[in-house]
């Protein structure tokens, strides 16, 4: 049973790699912060509907009636590639100079989100468990 199959899973594994991804992007910016003309750099936004196209190469709709609408691939690969946020407004933070008490505060949030994510996996996988263990 391969995990990346379930929806779910994957959107979790995305998650997961894009705030390890942030995480090394934020230690950069502490690590670079008396650096003269260093500007802080953040990753954009892992959003909803981020996820979802990159997951859409997956799914294919068919026509089994001649009433319904065919529909194609977006053609997602389901491997996603982070980019760093510009200066177009996406990330407030992106270009300026580092403050270490934001990145401090982006860090820990990072970090926060990334055990949530975890333990959220953990969970579903420990349910997939109960279900296929159970007494019949």
């Amino acid at each position: 049973m391969n995990l990346t199959d379930i929806p779910l899973f994957r959107m979790m594994s995305q998650r997961m790699e894009w705030l390890s991804q942030r995480q090394q992007v934020l230690a950069h910016n502490v690590a670079n912060a008396n650096t003269p003309g260093y500007k802080a750099q953040d990753l954009n936004p892992l959003t909803f509907e981020t996820m979802l196209r990159a997951g859409a190469g997956r799914l294919s709709a068919r026509a089994t009636r001649s009433g319904h609408m065919s529909g194609g691939s977006a053609g997602g690969s389901g491997k996603s590639k982070f980019k760093l946020a510009g200066n177009d407004g996406q990330n407030s933070t992106a270009g300026k100079d580092v403050v270490l008490e934001q990145e401090m505060m982006k860090i820990a949030q990072t970090s926060s989100d990334y055990q949530l994510t975890t333990n959220l996996y953990r969970k579903h996988l420990a349910i997939i468990r109960a279900a296929l263990n159970s007494p019949r």
